[in-house]
């Protein structure tokens, strides 16, 4: 760009009058401070997906009820933290995965990995046993009933480290597979019958501990397996790696998670023959997912909510809510409110006195109450919150923009206007609303605030959606479910906080811009 194509949009009227705003705006602190928290605020909105850790709907169960926040355990020593330590997705990780195979017999077991790399979610790990006619392989004595019936099987398996002096409190597993059966598995229905799928936890000690084996049927399609620990299980695989008057059973605080599959004799107890020497087919599983979350005193970053649900990841969807209700609301609000300012003060008379009747009605009328009845009307929905908000929130916009017009309309230049043949709607659009706008900027970041807190009171009293995660919804269900009295601070004062910060945020920036933009304060 040349210079003087640069120095012609620099002298620009427009330019010239952001560059003599930002230049006043500035001197102000606090109004800088408002645009700061402000800015951290539509960032949280906007990135949401990415800051987010877990699902934000207030019902997604992902820990047990009430669990403070994760950094308080500083503070307890021997607390565990509830995390997913093997954490989804895993199968795209092949360093975290170790294959191996146990057995002699003749039939052919083998895997492989598959990673995804445009979606690593999908990633899987696929273990196959092919039979051909003969004889199996069975495993004659185990005392610990943990091992699978045959001593040929296969299997892969990840290890992480416990790094907690303490038991879990309960452990959740999932497992996601798929199955694909060829050759006589697929053609009888005694096919499912021949094999199944397993779960152990292996301690540093070697002690095998299954948790986990499958049973018929089994889709080609993926399906979902869960699994709590009971006491033994949690007792087997975490109480060596618990230091009982100084001593530690396990020689490490390492956990090893196998998954296998492996041929079964159970189903000669249902045919009454030896099928292993006639059928000949083949067992594909599918592993896509294997989770394994415990359960402690503390969870992530806030904490869980009365229902289990992340705490931190319905704070940071809750400030779009607040953002989209309080700039949407102010935003139809304002346009309704000037619209008829502009037309009550500039036409006066019976125009004037019939919409100022109107206005006057509604600000009569209590408007929390007004409000409820409204939203449980028009439904719970963010939409029909916005028109509720919008609806009561246009009457003060509405006198003060009218105010401004009757002084405005006296002026010299309104009468040349009208002189030379100039339209009303040409000299309000045109000459009065440039005028006025000046005052209308402090009141409308001022609206947002009303918006905002109007939306969260809404929310508090179970006016909006439930399934949308909001900071008056969370508040909501901590003072239904007795979160505070239990203890559970952080399901009130981190939503009160952010509710309080960017209400603050947004009454700097009007005060600011009142002082700016206000003729008579800036003569001051």
């Amino acid at each position: 760009m040349s210079d003087d194509r640069k120095s012609g949009w620099k002298d620009s009227n427009w330019y010239v009058s952001i560059s003599g705003f930002w230049k006043e705006y500035r001197k102000h602190k606090i109004g800088i401070l408002g645009l700061i928290v402000l800015g951290l605020y539509v960032g949280m909105a906007v990135f949401a997906p990415a800051i987010a850790t877990h699902d934000p709907s207030p019902t997604n169960k992902v820990a047990p009820n009430f669990l403070a926040p994760g950094w308080m355990s500083f503070f307890d020593p021997e607390g565990v933290t509830t995390d997913d330590y093997m954490p989804y997705p895993q199968m795209d990780n092949a360093d975290a995965i170790t294959f191996e195979k146990r057995g002699t017999n003749q039939d052919e077991f083998s895997y492989s990995h598959y990673v995804d790399e445009e979606d690593r979610a999908s990633s899987n790990v696929n273990l196959t046993w092919t039979h051909t006619p003969g004889e199996m392989e069975w495993r004659t004595i185990d005392p610990s009933g943990q091992m699978p019936d045959s001593n040929d099987f296969i299997f892969f398996s990840q290890t992480f480290v416990w790094p907690f002096e303490s038991m879990p409190s309960d452990v959740n597993m999932t497992l996601e597979f798929a199955t694909l059966l060829t050759g006589d598995f697929a053609e009888n229905a005694e096919g499912g019958l021949m094999f199944k799928i397993y779960i152990w936890t292996i301690d540093s000690s070697g002690e095998w501990r299954r948790v986990y084996q499958s049973s018929p049927p089994y889709p080609d399609t993926y399906q979902t397996r869960r699994k709590a620990f009971n006491y033994f299980d949690l007792a087997a695989a975490f109480r060596g790696m618990v230091e009982d008057d100084g001593v530690q059973e396990d020689p490490s605080d390492e956990l090893t998670v196998a998954v296998g599959i492996a041929p079964t004799n159970n189903f000669r107890n249902y045919l009454g023959t030896t099928p292993e020497l006639e059928y000949d087919g083949s067992v594909t599983v599918s592993i896509k997912r294997l989770n394994f979350l415990t359960y402690g005193d503390y969870f992530g970053l806030l904490g869980s909510t009365d229902k289990g649900a992340d705490a931190w990841s319905q704070l940071v969807y809750g400030s779009r809510v607040s953002l989209i209700v309080g700039i949407l609301a102010t935003g139809l609000s304002t346009a309704v409110g000037v619209i008829v300012g502009l037309v009550a003060g500039y036409f006066g008379g019976k125009i004037d006195e019939m919409l100022m009747r109107v206005v006057d009605f509604l600000l009569v009328i209590p408007g929390l109450p007004l409000m409820m009845v409204l939203a449980a009307f028009l439904g719970p929905d963010i939409s029909n919150i916005i028109i509720v908000i919008a609806i009561l929130g246009w009457t003060g916009t509405s006198r003060l923009i009218r105010s401004q017009v009757l002084a405005e309309t006296n002026k010299a230049y309104v009468e040349s206007a009208r002189a030379i043949g100039a339209s009303d709607t040409y000299i309000i659009f045109r000459h009065v609303l440039p005028n006025v706008t000046p005052i209308l900027f402090a009141n409308i970041t001022l609206g947002v605030v009303g918006a905002i807190l109007s939306e969260s009171g809404l929310a508090f009293l179970g006016l909006t959606d439930p399934s949308q995660p909001s900071w008056g919804r969370m508040l909501s269900d901590a003072q239904s479910t007795g979160g505070f009295s239990a203890g559970a601070w952080w399901v009130v004062v981190f939503p009160g906080l952010m509710i309080t910060a960017l209400s603050l945020a947004f009454t700097f920036i009007g005060h600011t811009l009142d002082q700016v933009l206000n003729p008579r304060l800036r003569e001051r």
